[in-house]
């Protein structure tokens, strides 16, 4: 990740709150599908903000970018075999996110911080997606195991 300022330091805290709550959510209400989305999405945030230490944000970053496709396969995976919708808009909110990372290889002098905040950023509709989503199928069919 590149150099943080103070307000830098309090969105990526904020991020982490919004994570912990809608992860949260999913695995206690989100029934099977929930605790996959969950797990996936706080697997990914951890190892990116681990892989983000690592190398430059001036070019893209192929770890951080082969922990989002990894991401992105597991949501197709889930978008396949769940009855809820959610998946498949988490997975064209992620694909997004995926994208970032291949304009980059087409880009020169790309400022780091809005390579690394475009990637981030579509992290949050997917969370939102996926808290939305839970609660509109809570009201559908109010018990999955």
């Amino acid at each position: 990740m590149p150099t943080t300022s103070l307000p830098d330091a309090l969105i990526i805290s904020l991020f982490w709150v919004f994570a912990a709550l809608c992860c949260g959510f999913a695995a206690i209400t989100g029934g099977k599908t929930g605790r996959a989305g969950a797990a996936m999405i706080m697997a990914a945030s951890v190892a990116s903000a681990v892989a983000g230490e690592f190398g430059s944000w001036a070019q893209t970053h192929i770890p951080v970018m082969a922990i989002d496709l990894f991401l992105l396969l597991g949501f197709y995976w889930l978008a396949l075999h769940s009855q809820s919708f959610w998946p498949i808009w988490a997975t064209g909110f992620h694909l997004i996110s995926v994208t970032s990372h291949l304009a980059i290889f087409f880009s020169e002098g790309v400022q780091q911080m809005l390579y690394y905040g475009f990637g981030a950023f579509w992290s949050l509709p997917v969370m939102l997606t996926m808290v939305i989503g839970i609660a509109l199928d809570r009201a559908r069919f109010p018990v999955e195991p």
